[in-house]
């Protein structure tokens, strides 16, 4: 999952796989200040306001309802620890991804975003008996802020807070969080406000925090961080670091046609092959155990920009694929996610849209 930085445009206009037509098709430079905040990222930090939405699974049975819908074994989340996983349809198609925490023994907060909302809660009402855990939309209740880059750790720090009660120790609570293991989780404060830090892989190699505030103290949360050194950075920032990560965007670079391993959820950790029965599990294990994906998220590579959803075609001219999420990076030049048929390896060279050539390069893109 990934920040909704791609902001798809009302009307589809029949895309591959469905997938609607993005308000910018063409990738276009980062203003002045982008390119500042990108490099504040690499070099120092930045943070960025986030449209997740929340919701709750709670009960006695909540673990064993949440297990049996997700990718992922929250059996073996302790209390402080989160993941990610994916939500399947039957045969097998994403949903949704998300980040999971445990809270509580009898409590797990989900997020995915916003435009997945009204998908994710309808199949989780559908399947969760109510009887057994109540699935509870909490978008109201949280407000989400991002922190990250090379010094996030002390940058949360220097927003003048600490876990409750803590007094204010400065480099000493910024070496506090650095040690915080990933996908670890806990309260601290930021001024007055009591927040949810949690220490979420999702910028590849970029370490951060996501912020997830009550949403009484959204304000004090945000002047705070506007009132900080870092950079605030825009969502076209965080979209360049999403891609260069290797990080698909639901609605662009997956979408209810998508297996999960088509989009590198497997590798990116969202994925148990080790539980118990899940919905769409089938699918995905036949894929795991007796055979492989026809296509994989690959990255672009090229010396002009790559149009979105322009067709890909290897060297001897057979159409490969398709361009999904397109960026000029200013430390890559333009890069780009693309669905590309399995035989098209990293290291090969093809073409894109009118003649542009492309290199063809794993994921996520090199440091």
């Amino acid at each position: 999952m990934s920040d909704p930085s791609v902001n798809p445009a009302a009307a589809t206009t029949g895309l591959p796989n469905g997938v609607e037509s993005p308000s910018v098709v063409y990738p276009e430079p980062l203003s002045r200040d982008d390119v500042e905040a990108y490099h504040d990222l690499r070099r120092d930090a930045a943070w960025f306001e986030a449209l997740h939405h929340w919701s709750s699974v709670e009960g006695p049975k909540a673990m064993e309802a949440l297990n049996g819908l997700i990718t992922n074994d929250v059996s073996e989340l302790a209390v402080g620890m989160g993941l990610h996983a994916v939500a399947l349809t039957p045969k097998g198609k994403v949903v949704c991804d998300m980040y999971v925490v445990r809270t509580a023994a009898d409590r797990f907060l989900l997020t995915v975003l916003g435009p997945s909302a009204p998908a994710w809660l309808e199949l989780a009402r559908k399947y969760i008996n109510p009887r057994l855990a109540k699935v509870t939309d909490e978008s109201d209740q949280w407000a989400t802020y991002m922190l990250y880059g090379a010094r996030a750790a002390a940058a949360v720090a220097d927003l003048g807070g600490g876990p409750p009660g803590a007094a204010p120790l400065g480099d000493v609570m910024g070496g506090t969080l650095d040690e915080w293991p990933v996908w670890s989780h806990g309260l601290w404060n930021i001024g007055p406000a009591s927040v949810r830090l949690i220490r979420a892989p999702v910028l590849g190699s970029l370490p951060g925090f996501v912020i997830v505030a009550d949403a009484r103290d959204a304000e004090v949360v945000r002047d705070r961080l506007l009132a900080s050194t870092k950079r605030h950075a825009s969502h076209a920032v965080w979209n360049v670091a999403r891609i260069e990560g290797g990080r698909p965007a639901f609605g662009v670079d997956m979408d209810e046609h998508t297996i999960p391993q088509e989009a590198n959820l497997d590798t990116l950790g969202a994925i148990s092959f080790t539980k118990g029965c899940y919905t769409g599990q089938e699918t995905v294990a036949r894929v795991h155990f007796r055979g492989h994906v026809n296509r994989h998220l690959r990255g672009l590579r090229a010396d002009q920009p790559l149009p979105q959803f322009a067709r890909v075609y290897d060297a001897n001219g057979k159409d490969v694929g398709d361009v999904r999420s397109s960026v000029l990076s200013p430390r890559l030049g333009p890069i780009a996610l693309a669905m590309i048929r399995r035989e098209v390896a990293p290291g090969d060279t093809v073409r894109v849209h009118d003649g542009i050539t492309a290199a063809v390069e794993a994921l996520p893109f090199p440091e």
